[in-house]
């Protein structure tokens, strides 16, 4: 039976782990299957009963049994030796079970594990460079050139606005009001956006309510903040471009729009996620420190809400380093439970009752790729193990912290190679939309790798094209197998 998914927990201070491993198609009921232990190594094997043609034998129904063998755990490659398994069970195309050793190479462990730290908040911009701000799919110019001179970090909606104050700045001892509102040339970012100045009014641009929409293929862009002065657009749902005026027109109409930061993968959006939620180390199975909402509001104008329970934020695990390899690689992840849930959820108040509950708002497209990431990686667990409680509903799923491909990467450093070659060629001419090597993997011209993910969940696609703003939306499926946007 081959194996199509597999993770396997490591606990190395209780020295145990816990395997779960799913099947790409259903275990059996008329075949053995068994987990044996052999010279400390792991195997699942499957008693295989084959019939014998009747064509060769019409006379009898003879049998012949075979065992076929997965060797899913090497004892010479991380040092365990496993002595006894417990918790065996067998539920539709999953097998899980828990082991224990008395000996652990750590250091073989972790020497080849992934590791992906940190990477800091920049922007892929600097101060005082002429940029245009362009919608990311229909590529409309949203904000004309301009050049900002302060880009600024954006305090965190978690983070009181006047901890980034340092002194008075007012008259005679008195404190002017708390103002985070950007100057004309100033550009504020934070967790997958950027806040611009809003006083102008912005033809570009179609306002309803407090959503903003792109005015020619009405994406949703973000949303408008301090009573319309100021704009906080969604990192992927805008691009900057260097300003065209100052490159060739056909060197402008070809230059892949820019995101606006550095690294901006799905694995470093949620660790900037759960280091905002959570700038300390989170202590393991506490509910008065562990849990927090994301809050994203819909180009419906809708919200919806999820919940997170983090039970382990920095647990070990096993996985194989390539979909049809039996080697195993040690990776970092976060496990945790999640629920999905529209308007006005009851958990909320429950929550809200019971501690201080961080809330984060997100964009939508930032909200859907979570949501598919954890129920992907959810459905390596039995149904046995899967919901939390009865009353609240909340599946248990990981998020690996992975090293993923930025593939616009090489475009964009074979398009400086190019630009390079035609300054060497004629060192008067100069082109200001030189690509940066840290542009990231959300390019206009390279979203394949992002549609296949989302089709390969059996996803519509996120926001409709439609020539007024969207109306008001059903809540979000959350009882199929993947999520999508129910439009009515």
């Amino acid at each position: 039976m081959p194996i199509s998914g597999l993770c396997i927990e490591l606990r190395p201070n209780l020295r145990s782990g816990v395997a779960f491993l799913l099947f790409d198609q259903q275990i059996s009921q008329s075949h053995e299957t068994r987990v044996v232990i052999r010279d400390h190594n792991v195997y699942i094997s499957e008693k295989l009963e084959n019939r014998e043609s009747e064509e060769e034998d019409s006379s009898s129904d003879s049998h012949s049994d075979s065992d076929s063998e997965l060797l899913l755990l090497r004892h010479e490659h991380f040092g365990m030796d496993i002595g006894c398994l417990s918790t065996f069970l067998v539920s539709g195309s999953h097998i899980s079970f828990r082991f224990n050793y008395t000996q652990i190479d750590l250091a073989t462990v972790d020497g080849g594990a992934v590791e992906v730290p940190l990477a800091p908040l920049l922007l892929s911009c600097r101060e005082n460079e002429l940029l245009t701000i362009n919608c990311r799919d229909c590529r409309a110019q949203l904000v004309p050139a301009r050049s900002y001179r302060r880009l600024r970090e954006f305090p965190s909606c978690v983070v009181d606005p006047s901890e980034f104050f340092c002194h008075n700045h007012g008259a005679e001892g008195k404190a002017p009001p708390v103002s985070l509102v950007p100057a004309a040339a100033d550009l504020f970012y934070g967790l997958n956006y950027v806040v611009i100045n809003a006083n102008e009014a912005n033809p570009r641009v179609l306002k309803r309510e407090d959503h903003l929409y792109c005015q020619r293929c009405m994406r949703f862009l973000g949303l408008s903040m301090f009573n319309g002065d100021a704009a906080r657009l969604w990192a992927d749902a805008v691009r900057w471009l260097p300003d065209a005026a100052a490159a060739p027109a056909a060197a402008a109409a070809a230059a892949p729009q820019r995101h606006f930061f550095r690294s901006s993968t799905l694995t470093q959006l949620v660790k900037r996620l759960l280091h905002s939620l959570w700038p300390q180390p989170l202590p393991q199975l506490c509910l008065s420190t562990s849990r927090a909402v994301l809050v994203t509001s819909l180009p419906s104008r809708r919200q919806q809400f999820m919940f997170l329970h983090v039970v382990e934020s920095q647990l070990r695990v096993l996985r194989r380093i390539r979909p049809d390899s039996n080697r195993l690689r040690c990776y970092r992840a976060c496990k945790l439970y999640y629920g999905a849930f529209g308007p006005d959820p009851p958990l909320l108040a429950k929550w809200q009752a019971q501690q201080s509950l961080p809330q984060m708002e997100i964009s939508p497209d930032m909200f859907l790729a979570l949501q598919q990431r954890l129920e992907l990686n959810g459905a390596l667990i039995p149904h046995a193990w899967r919901v939390n409680s009865a009353e609240e509903q909340l599946q248990l799923s990981y998020f690996f912290y992975e090293q993923e491909e930025q593939p616009e990467d090489h475009q964009l450093g074979q398009l400086e190679a190019k630009q390079q070659q035609e300054e060497e060629e004629d060192p008067y001419e100069t082109d200001a939309g030189h690509a940066s090597e840290s542009d990231d993997e959300y390019s206009d011209t390279d979203t394949a790798s992002e549609e296949a993910a989302v089709h390969s969940l059996g996803k519509r696609t996120l926001l409709k094209r439609c020539p007024t703003p969207p109306r008001s939306c059903d809540n979000m499926s959350t009882s199929s197998s993947s999520a999508s946007w129910e439009d009515k």
